[in-house]
């Protein structure tokens, strides 16, 4: 096994860097670098340290929010003020800038017959307008969900107008400058597209179809209907919980609609686009769209993970993309609703969890990531993720699989763990050394000035794991990786 060295009289077992999970098969004598267990840890770079804790921002809304989306003003927008959030609550849509200290309430849109929108879960897309005596395009934000039908936020004014859409669409996403609206309750089997540059037609051209709106049927005759529309490159990806499409083309002349393989996904909120893939949460685990085909992705990573999940609550699921790490929150161990979040670092190739917080749902911006909580309704969260670079340090443990060196005729006896911490004041860290036969706990401060420890353990017996704890807020990672030694003799 590779990073373990033996002699006649001992053996070395280093850990140079931490990876992240590996939950495959029983665990014995796997790669050391990976965990067996872990939760709330952060190993970017190698390098094993706490998660930092989530901020609370101070804006409340009188209602818990249930979309969360972002309007970016290219133009007509002071300096300092082009993002703006907006959320959805109580039958109302706000808006704020980030940093601001207050949510401001949107008009419902002119002639609209109701004081307050049916369903605060929308979909929503990022588009442009083109407005007499502009100089440029108006941003716009267009909503939309099946009860309500569609909306359109204006950037320049943030004036509120409805939309006259053919049906009213529970998803829509934007590609090749037309507006896709799916999602239909009476229509399942149904895709609208609207005429070119231009959200507000939704009427056919009969000269010139390629100018107009349109729709086509894709039916697969079970009930079953799209939930999720994703641009995808060149493309734009129609998935049903089952099925799954492949739009290509420009125009109505030029679509062409190929049925996929593998099904599609029962939990549309978890789409994210990660370059030349897509990944979604399935029943049993993360699924992979490359293009072609659904399969399971990395399904032996976080195994026991993905057995925790409560099928149940699977619709509360939510999921995004950001700076390189696929972010899934998911209800575990039976609860209703979202109590831990799956973190996938697409750039390092590893899997961690943390169950420090609990994501209603996430909005990925380009310097922040915001997300909602069952638990603080009506507010919103920053994320944090690295207790070195700010924020508290949140109650950490990680555990690595069972060793027998390969060698289950070896006595092991009298471990050393050598271990380097850094950290900005003095932090303690609980190791555990448990053998076949029993374990030993013991605490350890370390001081501002990374030296080496030694921490003995006199221990016997032919396997053992290591587990490293912490509870305080103080950041800490550490530097180095670990080291096993232990001496070891042949059974009597």
């Amino acid at each position: 096994m590779a990073y373990v060295t033996r002699n006649a009289a001992g053996a070395t077992v280093r850990i140079p860097e931490c990876r992240g999970l590996f939950q495959y098969g029983d665990g014995m004598d796997r790669d050391p670098r990976y965990a067996a267990d872990c939760e709330n840890a952060c190993t970017a770079q190698g390098v094993l340290r706490p998660v930092a804790a989530c901020r609370l921002l101070a804006p409340r809304t009188p209602a818990p929010i249930q979309t969360l989306a972002r309007l970016y003003r290219r133009w007509y927008a002071p300096d300092g003020q082009h993002e703006v959030l907006v959320a959805a609550a109580g039958g109302q849509l706000y808006w704020m800038l980030p940093g601001d200290g207050h949510w401001k309430r949107l008009d419902m849109p002119y002639g609209w017959d109701q004081t307050r929108y049916l369903s605060d879960v929308w979909s929503w897309a990022a588009y442009e307008i083109n407005v007499e005596n502009r100089d440029a395009p108006v941003d716009v934000l267009l909503m939309s969900n099946a009860q309500d039908g569609m909306i359109c936020i204006r950037g320049d004014t943030m004036a509120v107008s409805a939309i006259a859409t053919p049906k009213k669409f529970g998803v829509i996403a934007r590609y090749a400058e037309r507006i896709w609206g799916g999602g239909i309750p009476d229509d399942p089997d149904m895709l609208v597209y609207s005429a070119p540059y231009d959200p507000y037609d939704w009427s056919a051209n009969e000269e010139i179809p390629e100018d107009g709106a349109g729709d086509v049927l894709q039916p697969s005759w079970d009930g079953d209907s799209f939930t999720a529309l994703t641009p995808f490159g060149s493309q734009l990806i129609a998935m049903k919980k089952t099925r799954v499409w492949r739009v290509l083309g420009t125009d109505p002349g030029t679509y062409v609609f190929k049925e996929q393989y593998g099904g599609g996904t029962a939990c549309a909120q978890t789409v994210a686009v990660d370059t030349s893939r897509i990944l979604m949460l399935g029943r049993e685990g993360v699924l992979c769209y490359d293009g072609e085909s659904v399969v399971p992705f990395q399904p032996e990573c976080a195994r026991r993970v993905f057995d925790r999940i409560n099928p149940d609550a699977l619709h509360e699921a939510a999921a995004c993309l950001w700076k390189g790490t696929y972010y899934c929150a998911l209800a575990l161990d039976g609860s209703p609703t979202n109590n831990a979040v799956l973190m996938f670092n697409t750039r390092e190739n590893t899997w961690l969890v943390r169950t420090d917080t609990a994501v209603e749902s996430f909005l990925p911006t380009e310097d922040a990531l915001y997300f909602t909580s069952a638990q603080t309704p009506g507010r919103i969260w920053l994320w944090q993720e690295d207790c070195m670079t700010g924020g508290q340090a949140q109650p950490m443990r990680w555990q690595s699989g069972w060793y027998s060196l390969e060698a289950p005729q070896l006595i092991k006896r009298d471990f050393r763990v050598y271990l380097c911490v850094d950290c900005p004041r003095e932090a303690s860290i609980r190791l555990t050394l448990e053998t076949e036969s029993r374990a030993k706990s013991k605490t350890v401060s370390f001081r501002p000035g990374a030296r080496q420890r030694c921490v003995p353990f006199a221990l016997r017996g032919r396997r053992f794991r290591l587990t490293l704890e912490s509870a305080g807020e103080t950041p800490w990672q550490l530097l180095g990786g670990l080291q096993i030694d232990m001496d070891t003799e042949e059974d009597a």
